[in-house]
């Protein structure tokens, strides 16, 4: 059922040292020509990077968790990553619909992903302007986020929220626990 695929789609940030193709970038991407934009603006634009070079380079200017003071270890750095970008200066749409795009386009990466094997992050805590360089982002171009992608070697589990605390935890055995509300806590009204 699809509430199992998306229990499953759960943000991976440690990865084995398995490459990821071009062509399963692509198959990735493709996914994303089906996502529902804003006014049909379709104006998200994708950087696909599978360069062993490039991933090293730019996995030192990621931070992976948020929430928490752990980042992963270059023997787990993702093999791919996806680098989500629109025209600067953005026209016929707002920065906040963008926003709600790149949320359905990230999704629908994520779930070919993991058809094919792979778990992703998608992450917007990383050094926008040093990576734009890096990988020679054209300057009428901004990025605004970052998927990490590559085969998972972390195991992540939902748990229940207790006293709505959301803060999610990883233990030593590489095991990441994130906490959701119950259905009763997000359901606002029923009329």
């Amino acid at each position: 059922m699809m509430i199992d695929i998306l229990k499953k789609i759960r943000s991976h940030r440690s990865f084995t040292k398995k490459k990821i193709s071009m062509e399963e970038l692509e198959k990735m991407l493709e996914a994303t020509r089906y996502a529902a934009s804003t006014k049909n603006s379709q104006k998200l634009r994708y950087v696909l990077i599978n360069s062993n070079e490039l991933c090293e380079k730019i996995f030192p200017m990621v931070k992976f968790a948020g929430a928490i003071s752990w980042n992963p270890t270059i023997e787990e750095a993702p093999t791919a990553y996806i680098l989500i970008c629109s025209e600067n200066p953005l026209t016929d749409i707002s920065e906040k619909n963008l926003y709600f795009d790149m949320g359905i386009a990230s999704q629908n990466i994520l779930l070919i992903a993991n058809e094919l094997g792979y778990g992703g992050c998608i992450i917007g805590s990383y050094n926008k302007p040093e990576i734009e360089k890096l990988i020679e982002l054209p300057k009428n171009y901004i990025s605004h986020m970052l998927i990490s992608l590559g085969e998972s070697k972390d195991t992540v589990s939902i748990i229940e929220a207790i006293d709505n605390n959301l803060i999610y935890s990883r233990d030593s055995n590489n095991h990441h626990f994130v906490p959701k509300l119950p259905l009763s806590k997000i359901s606002l009204l029923k009329k």
